[in-house]
């Protein structure tokens, strides 16, 4: 309901302190809806007794690409932006308020707001809130920055240039929907691992990309490798922490999304606005490598995923 209030004030607000404070109230929605949607994702994965989780992000990809195509035929119409955000908040609550019905509840443990006299390790939620720093850091980046570099750096027209960003979706979307049955197959650490030399390998791409044609291959061989880290990093904090403690660490660690696109859109973004574009992507295509560093830490869930089978 706050992201549905949220985006209808944006669209109503008569002045700018007033747009502030519906921006406001629309990121405490987003950053709820961030955290306790993956909260959902894990409860549900444990009751199926084996890994769902990335498709639940794959879905979140798919709205993504709708939500463009949304924002473009309402610009393109003309229709006006209070207009077209009354009817996302409508569209969101008609969604979200009957599905309410059907989330699955948290075990109940007495515990502070703060999770205080909750024993939660600290360790699994920096190692994997490093995957998903390093992740939102590139994907802030490309998001940005994708269309952009084509368009300067590669001479792509302004028809052609948005398409980097596109097979970056594309290969995100492939990613997460096929995800799910590589980890069955495999195991969460090989999954990572591959991912994240499938993305190096792109982020190399895109550094030496000649034309825009392998530019916009590489960015889909990115969304390829990288997308599935960060739903394997919720799924696996639920086998590094005790059952009671796992809705306070996934919370923890979804701050770690916010502080990857900070540093993305600052470092990234440094670099792109002083007219090296290219180099601007040599800072992810440094930065990914970490995340083999620590690909064994997710045998946790390599281990806890058995149960109910």
């Amino acid at each position: 309901m706050t992201i549905a209030l949220g985006a209808l004030l944006v669209g109503l607000a008569p002045n700018k302190p007033l747009l502030f404070a519906a921006f406001v109230l629309y990121g405490l929605g987003i950053g709820g809806v961030d955290a306790s949607m993956n909260m959902q994702g894990v409860r549900v994965q444990a009751a199926y007794g084996r890994s769902v989780m990335a498709n639940f992000h794959g879905v979140w990809s798919v709205a993504g690409i709708a939500g463009a195509l949304y924002a473009s035929g309402v610009t393109k119409l003309d229709i006006p932006l209070g207009v077209s955000l009354t009817v996302i908040a409508v569209f969101t609550l008609a969604i979200a308020l009957p599905a309410s019905r059907f989330f699955v509840e948290a075990r109940e443990v007495e515990v502070g707001l703060s999770g205080e006299d909750l024993d939660v390790p600290w360790r699994p939620i920096l190692l994997f809130g490093l995957v998903i720093l390093v992740f939102y850091a590139a994907d802030t980046g490309i998001l940005t920055w994708s269309s952009v570099y084509l368009h300067d750096a590669l001479d792509a027209t302004k028809s052609v240039a948005p398409l980097a960003f596109a097979a970056y979706e594309t290969g995100a979307i492939v990613s997460r929907f096929g995800g799910d049955f590589l980890v069955r197959r495999h195991g969460d650490v090989f999954v990572v691992r591959l991912g994240t030399a499938i993305g190096i390998a792109g982020l190399v791409g895109v550094v030496a990309a000649p034309a825009p044609p392998l530019a916009i291959a590489s960015f889909f061989v990115v969304g390829l490798g990288l997308a599935i880290l960060v739903p394997l990093s919720f799924a696996a904090i639920a086998g590094a922490v005790g059952p009671a403690a796992v809705d306070v660490a996934i919370a923890r660690l979804n701050i770690a999304n916010y502080l990857g696109a900070i540093l993305g859109g600052a470092l990234i973004g440094a670099a792109a606005s002083s007219n090296h574009l290219r180099w601007a992507f040599v800072i992810p295509l440094v930065i990914v490598p970490s995340v083999l560093f620590v690909a064994k830490a997710f045998s946790v869930a390599d281990v806890a995923e058995p149960t109910g089978r």
